[in-house]
C-alpha cells in the first residue's frame, strides 16, 4: 500500500486557509483542472462556503487532520470547529497534490444526530466517492489478498 505524501496534510490546510481568508483565486491554482468543468467551481466553492460557514455562526479553527492513502488518492479528513459547533471538511489530493475533491459538512453528523447537515461536495468522479458524508466507500470494505 502507497505511503501518504509527507505534504498532503499541509496541502489541505493552506487550501481550508485560503477558504478562511477568501482567497478563491490562490485556492483556484490548487484544483485539479476536471474540478472545474462548465462551471465556476471557485465562485460555487465561495458560495457554498459561506452558505456553511454562516450558519454555523463563522469558522473558528481547523483541528488535528488525518491523512489516509486510497489508490491514487490521498484523503486527508480536517475537523473544523465553527462558532456553533464542530464540522468536517474532506480534502481528497491526486498524485501531484492537485485538489480532486472537497466536501465541507456542518454539523459533523454523528449517529441519530436529528439536526439537519449542510454539506458541499465537489469532485472529479474517481475522487468523489472518498469526500461523500460518512465514511468513505473505498474504506467499507477492504480487498481480500489473493
Amino acid at each position: 500500500m502507497p505511503n501518504v505524501p509527507p505534504d498532503a496534510i499541509d496541502r489541505a490546510r493552506a487550501l481550508f486557509s485560503d477558504f478562511t481568508e477568501g482567497r478563491w483565486e490562490q485556492a483556484r491554482g490548487k484544483l485539479h483542472q476536471d474540478m472545474g468543468g462548465p462551471v465556476d467551481v471557485v465562485g460555487h466553492i465561495a458560495d457554498a462556503w459561506a452558505d456553511t460557514a454562516s450558519p454555523a455562526g463563522g469558522f473558528e479553527r481547523v483541528g488535528e487532520p488525518s491523512a489516509r492513502q486510497f489508490g491514487d488518492y490521498t484523503l486527508v479528513e480536517l475537523p473544523v470547529t465553527f462558532k456553533a459547533g464542530p464540522g468536517l471538511g474532506r480534502v481528497a489530493l491526486d498524485q501531484e497534490g492537485k485538489v480532486t475533491g472537497l466536501s465541507i459538512q456542518y454539523p459533523r453528523r454523528h449517529r441519530l444526530d436529528p439536526r439537519p447537515v449542510r454539506t458541499l461536495a465537489r469532485g472529479v468522479p474517481g475522487a468523489r466517492d472518498l469526500i461523500t458524508i460518512g465514511r468513505p466507500r473505498h474504506a467499507r470494505r477492504l480487498p481480500r489478498p489473493l
